[in-house]
């Protein structure tokens, strides 16, 4: 039986209207939203701006969980040297999509609560946008612990739903429900993290992606490239995540030196 999550997202990412709006960018992420950024890519580049920033020196090795086709595999080129990044995903359909977008880089197909490496192997991890779908992150915050090296972070973006979703969307797993930003944080110290960081980033990402969905759609009516059904849909999808969305968090995890 194929895994729900890869078959969404292979679904999503691989679609016309998608490459059109992310500007065949390689991002699948909301976006970090403010004043200056004009659309979709720049918010994801200011995203990975943002979770860069925990980092505050940008140097050694880092993994890359959950790359996806690559897009902030690419961006942390502008920090690090192509051989000290690594990164990997379950989907090789996304995998092959990647290696496109960034030559010569390590993509790995794995599973970010199994993660194949040596213990203290990456001197930083990050994941955007995608620990709520694993089962469990709390297997991959253990994993992720492991696999840094003393004094290592793991950068994150991350998002809480409302309780009971996780139950009703196939894509996402009951046990990963947290009622808020304390508990996120309790997670990752019962886990063994230190110096945690959780900050509620759901303006700046959901509400601006939201509303810069809407004008997209809108847009692409008005300028009749989208029927009404066409634009329905685009709306109900976004619409959908109103109700069950609690937070979207950015999140910086320091493991003990």
């Amino acid at each position: 039986m194929d895994d729900p999550i890869i078959t969404h997202y292979n679904s999503l990412l691989y679609t016309a209207i998608v490459d059109e709006y992310t500007r065949q960018s390689g991002f699948a992420n909301f976006g970090y939203w403010e004043d200056h950024i004009a659309d979709a890519k720049q918010a994801s580049c200011n995203l990975l701006e943002k979770l860069v920033a925990f980092i505050p020196t940008k140097s050694g090795s880092i993994l890359d969980v959950a790359c996806g086709k690559g897009g902030s595999t690419k961006y942390l080129l502008e920090y690090y040297p192509l051989s000290r990044v690594t990164a990997i995903n379950i989907s090789e359909k996304q995998l092959e999509s990647a290696r496109r977008n960034v030559p010569d880089c390590k993509f790995l197909q794995m599973n970010a609560t199994e993660l194949d490496f040596e213990n203290n192997s990456f001197d930083n991890i990050i994941c955007v946008e995608a620990a709520f779908h694993f089962c469990t992150r709390e297997k991959f915050f253990q994993e992720a612990l492991r696999v840094l090296k003393p004094g290592g972070r793991l950068v994150l973006s991350d998002v809480l739903m409302q309780k009971g979703v996780e139950q009703r969307r196939s894509t996402f797993h009951a046990e990963n429900y947290l009622p808020g930003l304390d508990a996120y944080a309790a997670l990752a110290r019962r886990t063994g993290f230190v110096n945690i960081e959780v900050h509620d980033a759901t303006i700046p990402c959901w509400h601006g992606h939201f509303h810069d969905v809407v004008r997209f759609a809108h847009r692409k009516l008005l300028d009749r490239e989208f029927d009404t059904e066409q634009l329905q849909k685009i709306l109900n999808d976004v619409y959908n995540l109103v109700g069950d969305l609690k937070y979207y968090l950015l999140a910086c995890l320091k493991k003990h030196k």
